[in-house]
């Protein structure tokens, strides 16, 4: 069991869509804590929830009720414009789509996140640098999404992220479109980022392969955690 703070937390939440008999509940008074320096799944069955959490957690979206405190603050006490300028400074993503620019370089994928947040150019073109590095990227920091591999791709974004030296991470199936040997890849880098940097890493996924390199599953069903479990314990 981790003995820090939580750096991610919900309590009682509850969303759902629809009004009257057509109403659905996606999140059911949902309560978690979520730790820094720990890769987290949220695994489940379609329609359980879990990218419904992802997005509520990471301030996307406005639950019906509960409450969510990112690093110690509760976000949607605050207005939308100081939620935004919260998750560049504090949040990185990565989509299960990539999220690329076609017309940009991987470096320059990288780069622009940085240059939103406001930093020094030259500390900047080092932080992209040093992400692509991370990611075994420093050779294709040249080329555009058309030249690159999906699990490139997937790296590149990451790499997006990386830079930002976020503390909390939160990706939505980043490995469902690789093959194997790139899903490895993308998870060990995940659970990397975790270990070595102390981010929160929260990760919804479908893919199994994930399971072995998890510090903590949290299973989903019908908008509530059925499971929640430590499979290095």
């Amino acid at each position: 069991m981790s003995i820090a703070a939580p750096t991610l937390a919900a309590a009682a939440l509850r969303k759902g869509y629809g009004t009257g008999a057509t109403r659905i509940e996606v999140l059911r008074d949902l309560s978690v804590e979520v730790f820094p320096g720990e890769l987290t799944l949220c695994t489940g069955p379609s329609g359980s929830g879990k990218s419904t959490l992802l997005a509520a957690l990471s301030g996307l979206l406005t639950p019906d009720a509960g409450a969510i405190t990112l690093l110690g603050e509760e976000i949607f006490h605050r207005p939308e414009r100081a939620r935004d300028a919260f998750r560049l400074a504090h949040c990185g993503f990565i989509f299960q789509g990539f999220n690329l620019f076609p017309a940009l370089t991987a470096f320059e994928q990288v780069l622009l996140p940085l240059k939103y947040m406001a930093v020094r150019s030259a500390v900047a073109r080092t932080r992209a640098h040093d992400a692509l590095a991370a990611v075994g990227l420093a050779g294709r920091a040249h080329l555009r999404p058309d030249a690159l591999s999906g699990g490139e791709k997937q790296r590149t974004a990451i790499a997006r992220a990386l830079a930002k030296q976020p503390q909390l991470l939160f990706a939505d199936e980043p490995t469902s479109a690789l093959d194997g040997a790139n899903g490895r890849i993308v998870v060990d880098l995940l659970h990397r980022i975790a270990r070595e940097r102390g981010a929160t890493v929260l990760c919804v996924t479908h893919d199994p392969r994930l399971h072995d390199h998890a510090d903590r599953i949290l299973h989903l069903e019908d908008g509530r955690i059925l499971r929640d479990s430590r499979p290095a314990a």
